[in-house]
């Protein structure tokens, strides 16, 4: 282990080879099930690995405004977002990064279809 006094703390290790050895688990799971595997930004919000990250998976999935933009600025695939309350100009503004918005109730998809429908 080096040890370096010039480390500014506290600071964030990432271990690129651990992280690289579960995409490889997570790309076989895919491709062996047939399905899409997301990354969950709400768990891991380190756009500085998402580069290692996208030949593996498909996408992201938020639980808001802000993580469904981080995803699709910085990931560049698939945003798929849930929140179990939006406002209508939130809606509008999630239509233009998200691919798929997740509504709670009927209620939110009866007062929010048009708009996502015609993004």
């Amino acid at each position: 282990m080096t040890q370096s006094t010039d480390i500014q703390t506290p600071v964030f290790v990432l271990d690129a080879a651990r992280l690289r050895a579960n995409l490889e688990t997570a790309k076989r799971v895919r491709e062996e099930a047939g399905c899409k595997i997301l990354l969950a930004t709400k768990a891991f919000s380190l756009p500085a690995a998402f580069p290692m990250m996208t030949d593996y998976l498909d996408g992201t999935t938020a639980s808001g405004e802000q993580e469904a933009i981080m995803g699709h600025e910085s990931f560049g695939k698939e945003v798929h977002v849930y929140s179990p309350a939006y406002t209508k100009a939130e809606v509008e503004r999630l239509t233009e990064v998200a691919e798929h918005i997740y509504f709670n109730s009927l209620e939110q998809l009866d007062r929010f279809a048009d708009i996502a429908r015609n993004a």
